[in-house]
């Protein structure tokens, strides 16, 4: 079967106003059926609008965690001063028309009063990838709306990399102050948020991002051919999206030219002018990905990934000039466990596909072999058993089926 059998461009007819047709620029390879992610990606939509502002006068942030205070499921941050909800402070997950009425809280105890104004930056986030998507999203706002106002965090602490992002917008990491107590201003800016998980981007987003990059970037940043890999591999053993053979993967990347890099070891300057200088940018699904945002110019991503898609990262690829090739070259042996084990199992490379995807867009010679053998199925099993030993701790109602589903590949191993 050739390359191109398996090999799909998405063209959707995006037709709601204001929104951009952009989805003829993401190809899909090895994907057998592509109806679900045709499904996936038609509610998905790209706005060119600016997104809305509300001004709360007398408003109040909160200091409670995320799994206390939700609307619908959906974190609010923001009450206003009869202490109803904000809509707009809605971490938004999906369409935001499917949620219900704010309701009226009473559960603030102690709340300080300052008489400032404050623009509402959102709840922090720990993880790289949900800060850029649902933290940073609402800075696009901050160089025209910011002026005299505090911009303000739940939830500490500020993470490094979390600093060194904001320092890029004028003006705002050196002003930042996180919220310790229920605190009500004498006004709150809510800026809509410029990315909605699952569902919808905003190009004001992408244009902040892109001013951002262009505070780190030398004027005439040279384009190379030199293609880049992020790699996962010095990440912690356990991590999510575990890929066997990695580190494997890398020398023989290298020996083909690529340069390899583990992007959580650079700093975000550098991050960023990478994605700015290399036409052709290889990563396995994952967070490092969306530094996208922050490219400038036209670029090609390959993405190794499973049979399913995040739609973000379909989002992410919509904001950015350049194609976006998904390779469902990551799969799972069968182990005759649950169907949903609750935590994110490891996968092994399809190496016969993933070469072919390189030889098709010239990235190693049409000879390129990966040498040496590939992870064995004794080394996947173990592997899979420590990780589902350290999920145990972290979602105790997922016990009794891990538990379960460890013994059974330990006897397996075993045979």
């Amino acid at each position: 079967m050739t390359l191109d059998a398996f090999s799909q461009s998405m063209e959707l007819s995006v037709e709601a106003p204001g929104t951009v047709d952009v989805f003829n620029r993401i190809r899909f390879h090895f994907f057998r059926d592509i109806e679900p992610i045709r499904s996936q990606c038609e509610s998905l939509s790209i706005h060119q609008e600016q997104p809305a502002i509300a001004e709360v006068p007398g408003g109040l942030v909160h200091d409670l965690q995320p799994s206390f205070i939700h609307h619908n499921d959906a974190l609010v941050g923001v009450y206003d001063n009869d202490n109803q909800a904000v809509g707009a402070s809605v971490r938004v997950r999906g369409d935001p028309a499917e949620r219900g009425a704010g309701k009226k809280e009473t559960r603030f105890d102690g709340v300080v009063q300052d008489g400032r104004a404050a623009y509402y930056l959102g709840a922090s986030a720990l993880h790289y990838g949900h800060f850029l998507l649902e933290t940073l999203c609402r800075a696009w706002a901050w160089e025209q709306y910011g002026g005299g106002t505090v911009p303000v965090l739940q939830h500490a602490p500020v993470r490094d990399f979390a600093r060194a992002m904001y320092a890029l917008v004028p003006g705002l990491a050196e002003q930042i102050e996180v919220v310790a107590a229920p605190t009500r201003f004498a006004n709150i800016t809510v800026p809509f948020p410029g990315f909605m998980i699952d569902h919808a981007a905003y190009t004001e987003f992408k244009a902040m991002c892109m001013r951002m990059a262009g505070r780190v970037l030398p004027r005439s940043t040279p384009m190379t051919e030199q293609p880049l890999f992020l790699s996962r591999a010095g990440l912690p053993d356990l991590a999510k999206r575990s890929l066997l053979g990695t580190r494997r993967l890398e020398e023989f990347l290298e020996r083909h030219g690529f340069l390899v890099i583990r992007p959580e070891t650079l700093p975000v300057s550098e991050q960023i002018a990478l994605f700015n200088r290399h036409k052709w940018i290889v990563a396995q699904q994952g967070s490092a990905c969306h530094t996208r945002l922050f490219s400038c110019r036209p670029t090609n991503l390959l993405m190794l990934t499973k049979k399913r898609l995040n739609a973000n990262y379909i989002l992410c690829d919509q904001l950015s000039e350049g194609t976006a090739h998904y390779g469902n070259v990551c799969w799972r042996p069968e182990l005759g466990t649950s169907a949903r084990p609750g935590f994110n199992e490891p996968v092994v490379l399809d190496e016969e596909k993933f070469l072919g995807l390189l030889k098709s867009f010239d990235l190693v010679r049409a000879n390129a072999t990966i040498d040496g053998p590939p992870p064995d199925l004794a080394s996947y099993k173990r592997t899979w058993i420590e990780m589902a030993k350290a999920a145990i701790t972290k979602d105790t109602a997922t016990r009794s089926r891990l538990l379960r589903d460890i013994e059974v590949v330990s006897a397996s191993l075993d045979k």
